[in-house]
């Protein structure tokens, strides 16, 4: 099998209608993978069937027209591999003249007799520290003001600015991604622990570039400990776990019940021979047993996903999705059904040893 990621299908707006975006937002995005963080962003709107226009993509930075605000509640409750988002005000050079220039001539009526902090997070090289453009930008935005006034601490407005060698952007704060509480659902803090399990924000990306859908049926058919059905959980969706080994199934109850989750089922099963009716799944992410302790270990990983793909064809619903993870070797070989299109594909360094590809395909 032999998969391009310049063959990815995209968005084709030419026949759709015509939408007027009311919201630019900038989003600065995690460092910790090239492509997964913009593609995250875009799987979670094109699931929740918003309206957006990606006006520019200049890593870390993402500039999305959407014609919601209510897209910012959305976005903060699902993202993993997002810092934060706000409001576009301006963007520019990375030049000082021109950045005070550019607040200067703002509408800044909206910060009057109010409290506010300027926060910059500056991304590369650049002259002035975020520290002292803080302060710089904060006496311009004084100067220009009635009644407004500096507070760091719970300010009724954060003014947002990244600075990048080539760009700055500068925004009112929308939101910030509640990062830490991915953390607190590591696998090794769950009641029921099996190694080799996949980290929650992993777990949380994968299920969002499935373009899982809350209320609507969501499969891990290698569901182990449950990561990914924890994550398909917590944002609404009907999860159900699949997993051959009855201690691990029991164990993934355990740990939905500790995280209070609601899972649909966990059934025990093979994954080669899934017990569910054709056209009755919108989504599915999976991460496959390779590389650790399984029952299914004698099987080979190949001929595992395989299966999959073949069963995966006939389960999902038309336009529904499957993200599925395993080592890149493995794709060598490997046979997509014609009714499954390829969406996009993602290469993670996972050690020296493995590098690990993730592949969404889509039900056409």
């Amino acid at each position: 099998m032999h998969i391009n990621a310049s063959h990815r299908d995209k968005l084709n707006n030419s026949t759709a209608p015509q939408v007027f975006f009311v919201y630019k937002l900038f989003m600065l995005l995690s460092s910790e993978h090239p492509s997964l963080p913009e593609a995250e962003v875009k799987a979670v709107l094109e699931a929740e069937g918003l309206h957006f226009n990606v006006v520019e993509a200049n890593p870390p930075v993402i500039v999305v027209e959407v014609d919601s605000e209510a897209v910012c509640g959305i976005l903060e409750e699902r993202l993993a591999m997002t810092m934060d988002a706000s409001h576009l005000l301006f963007t520019c050079r990375m030049d000082v003249q021109e950045i005070e220039k550019s607040i200067r001539e703002l509408d800044m009526s909206f910060i009057e007799g109010k409290s506010f902090a300027v926060r910059v997070d500056g991304k590369g090289p650049c002259n002035v520290s975020s520290i002292e453009m803080e302060k710089l930008l904060g006496a311009v935005i004084l100067r220009k003001t009635r009644g407004a006034k500096v507070k760091l601490d719970n300010p009724e407005i954060t003014l947002r600015g990244v600075a990048l060698p080539d760009s700055f952007y500068f925004g009112v704060k929308a939101f910030s991604v509640k990062r830490g509480t991915y953390d607190l659902r590591r696998p090794r803090y769950r009641p029921f622990f099996r190694p080799g399990g996949l980290e929650p924000r992993i777990c949380r990306v994968l299920v969002n570039l499935s373009r899982a859908k809350r209320n609507l049926p969501f499969l891990d058919p290698f569901s182990g400990s449950g990561g990914l059905v924890i994550e398909a959980s917590m944002i609404g969706c009907q999860a159900m776990g699949l997993d051959i080994d009855e201690k691990t199934c029991h164990g993934s109850l355990k740990n939905l019940k500790a995280l209070k989750c609601e899972a649909t089922a966990v059934l025990r099963g093979d994954a080669r021979k899934l017990p569910l009716r054709g056209g009755s799944i919108e989504s599915m992410a999976t991460d496959p047993p390779y590389g650790r302790a399984s029952s299914l270990k004698k099987a080979a990983l190949r001929e595992l996903v395989q299966a999959l793909l073949v069963q995966a064809e006939n389960l999902l619903k038309r336009g529904g999705h499957i993200c599925f993870a395993c080592p890149s070797s493995a794709l060598d070989g490997l046979s997509i059904p014609k009714e499954l299109k390829l969406v996009e594909k993602h290469e993670m360094f996972v050690h020296r040893s493995l590098m690990r590809s993730i592949i969404v395909l889509r039900r056409v």
